[in-house]
């Protein structure tokens, strides 16, 4: 049986780096290689999240979407540290982990 923690970092903190790291570049213009920098990856993460070969595993809703819209609107307006970054993460992650589903998943 998995924990919440190791079901979230298989499949929420995928989709939720892959979804921010897309309005990054398609809504900000951001770069690969700036974004992956702005979130701590590497640029090729990022290619397999906009190809879609990483971080497809859950259903985004609505609010998961505001809430990625509002960190990556901090990240391209200069508000937001890797380390504030993180925490916001580390909040969605809280929020959602328990959500059907990501726990479908385990």
């Amino acid at each position: 049986m998995k924990t919440p923690c190791e079901s979230a970092s298989k499949y929420l903190l995928p989709s939720i780096r892959a979804l921010i790291a897309k309005k990054l570049i398609e809504e900000y213009g951001f770069t690969q290689q700036n974004a992956a920098s702005k979130l701590g990856m590497t640029q090729s993460a990022i290619s397999f999240y906009l190809g879609k070969k990483r971080g497809t595993i859950i259903e985004i809703n609505e609010e998961m979407d505001r809430l990625a819209e509002g960190v990556a609107k901090s990240i391209y307006e200069g508000k937001m540290t890797q380390n504030e970054f993180i925490m916001q993460l580390c909040g969605i992650c809280m929020k959602y982990r328990g959500d059907d589903a990501v726990c479908r998943k385990r």
